[in-house]
């Protein structure tokens, strides 16, 4: 038997070979995550374990006001007769409710905590009033969480400034937030219908800046059970354009979704526990092989390029695992690479494609003044760039006790403000201040 015969033989045939037809989709997925592409777009589906946060509500309303007929949605609970009676007609009742229903927390499901965990995932839009997926963002992003929303007015709708504000840790709700006054979240058709008319404006209502980003970006929808004709809106306001690729994980879905969807360019999945499990195992298998691999050259497009002397590997490879965990992109020499190649080409694309630019300095810069190092090339490609850039670009790093505006270094680089360090074990807070200043810009 020849080699192709024993490969092909029935046996391997019927149990070796798996051919995964959706692992071009997944790898796409997974590769956009890593770019930072891919925007987490959370419905009510997955805000609680086993159940639909705004269904919860309406059943938990229901049996507060004893009704006999339960109703299937907010907009029918407020046109319940018995709940109209027992309100004494006051038809704005409901926003009071649910205000006062929720100055209280909700506990999280598992799936979102996961979800939500990935550091990847900075920007985060909700299409849910409830203030679920903000809790949990806070958990994981502390006081660098910023919260925007769309409310239906004019003078207090939110917007972005531009591509760099994706990057910025965001709640962003959609249809409102409770909390605000009536009709300024969605709870009833009546509110969807004038929130839809505003997304779909071409005035200054509609958060112009933030659609337009979007267009690009790999949506994930996660827990938007919602009819036909609604999520195709949710789609098309921030598509558009029909731009883009997206991931639609769902429970329950009609009929004509799917192929709406799928001429879109959208991967769908079923089960949101086995979606966000196979995303978390998948990028640790990526990154895991990135970080075996990523040293032997120098990487482009980074969040950060850390320069330093090689007496000052311990605190640039303790500065590189903190800013990593955080979910940045940072490249810095590793393998000492700098002694093989076209070494200064490639480190001055890997400087010029950098978000930032950060370089250490401790005694070592002093006392190797005199000497030849790579570093002091690089600083001279990033004060080039700094130039070049309309913002703040180069963040130095300075060890406690070395003198950064007196030492031999360049004048243009002791411009600019040094985070200051004492010892390897504070670089936890040097990394937060760099993320700090990151988000800022």
């Amino acid at each position: 038997m020849d080699v192709l015969d024993d490969i092909f033989s029935d046996d391997i045939i019927g149990g070796d070979i798996v051919i995964d037809s959706d692992k071009p989709a997944w790898d796409r997925l997974i590769e956009r995550i890593l770019r930072g592409d891919v925007i987490p777009v959370i419905g009510p589906d997955i805000l609680c374990d086993g159940i639909n946060l705004h269904d919860k509500l309406v059943e938990w309303i229901s049996a507060k006001f004893g009704l006999t007929e339960k109703p299937n949605s907010i907009s029918e609970l407020v046109y319940n007769y018995d709940f109209i009676r027992q309100t004494k007609n006051e038809k704005d009742v409901i926003y009071m409710i649910m205000n006062k229903i929720f100055t209280k927390k909700f506990q999280p499901s598992g799936v979102l905590k996961e979800l939500l965990a990935i550091r990847q995932f900075p920007f985060v839009i909700t299409t849910s009033f409830t203030p679920v997926v903000e809790d949990v963002m806070r958990e994981v992003w502390g006081k660098e969480l910023r919260v925007m929303r769309f409310n239906n007015n004019p003078s207090e709708n939110h917007d972005i400034c531009g591509e760099a504000d994706m990057r910025k840790p965001t709640v962003y709700y959609m249809f409102g937030k409770v909390g605000e006054n009536a009709h300024r979240y969605v709870l009833t058709d009546t509110d969807m219908l004038a929130f839809c008319s505003s997304w779909l404006s071409d005035t200054n209502l509609r958060p112009g800046n933030l659609v337009a980003e979007l267009k690009n970006k790999y949506l994930l929808m996660l827990g938007n059970s919602y009819a036909d004709w609604l999520f195709r809106f949710v789609w098309y306001s921030m598509r558009k354009d029909n731009e883009g690729e997206g991931l639609y994980v769902y429970d329950v879905v009609e009929d004509g979704l799917p192929g709406f969807l799928e001429r879109h360019h959208t991967f769908i999945r079923k089960n949101p526990r086995e979606v966000v499990d196979k995303i978390k195992r998948m990028l640790e298998e990526r990154m895991s092989e990135n970080e075996r691999n990523k040293f032997d050259r120098v990487e482009a497009n980074t969040d950060v390029f850390i320069s330093y002397s090689r007496s000052d590997s311990k605190i640039a490879e303790a500065l590189y695992n903190e800013l990593t965990a955080q979910g940045k992109r940072v490249w810095y020499d590793r393998n000492d690479i700098s002694y093989g190649g076209n070494f200064m080409a490639e480190i001055r694309n890997g400087i010029r494609s950098a978000r930032y630019f950060v370089p250490i300095f401790t005694k070592h810069i002093e006392e190797e003044r005199n000497e030849v190092h790579v570093y002091r090339n690089e600083w001279d490609e990033a004060m080039q760039v700094a130039v070049s850039l309309g913002r703040k670009y180069i963040i130095p790093v300075s060890e406690e006790g070395f003198d950064f505006y007196k030492a031999s270094i360049p004048d243009r680089m002791q411009q600019h403000n040094a985070i200051v360090f004492d010892t390897v074990e504070s670089i936890r807070s040097v990394a937060d201040k760099i993320i700090h200043i990151m988000n800022q810009e």
